[in-house]
């Protein structure tokens, strides 16, 4: 008799966890994040969505980008791994800095971009890998320059 019970009490968490796990994980981001997602990722599904203690959620889709948002669902993290940037994502950067790497590093791709307090920092692809920096207007900012 107990091992029957024990069965059915296994089965039905078992169900309930089923259950649950088809939830959007979607609907536990910020509504920024979730506009973002929509509007450049609509035909990605989302792998993983995971927060911090500093209400910051670090979303990973099924295509192994990475993009980290605000509690407000303002994005300061885009980490496309070896994709590169799409065009529409690009739109989200100034001109001048699609405009520098182009000239500035002829087929590479910008590979992360995080913003900063100065502005945006820029990493384009392997396999020597170059970090840039650049103002909020999207000025180049001399690694000689900087100052951390």
């Amino acid at each position: 008799m107990k091992i029957r019970n024990l069965f059915f009490n296994t089965l039905v968490c078992a169900s309930l966890i089923g259950c649950t796990g088809g939830d959007d994980p979607k609907s536990n981001l910020p509504s920024g994040a979730e506009s973002f997602l929509n509007k450049h990722f609509s035909d990605v599904n989302i792998s993983t969505v995971e927060s911090d203690d500093d209400s910051d959620v670090e979303v990973t889709l099924e295509n192994k980008i990475r993009i980290r948002f605000d509690r407000r669902g303002t994005w300061e993290e885009i980490n496309t791994k070896r994709n590169g940037m799409s065009e529409s994502l690009k739109k989200l950067l100034p001109n001048q800095i699609n405009n520098y790497v182009s000239k500035n590093y002829p087929g590479r791709v910008i590979r992360k971009v995080e913003r900063k307090k100065y502005g945006y920092e820029v990493t384009l692809n392997k396999p020597d890998p170059v970090i840039l920096k650049f103002t909020k207007g999207g000025a180049h900012i001399p690694e000689d320059e900087f100052a951390q």
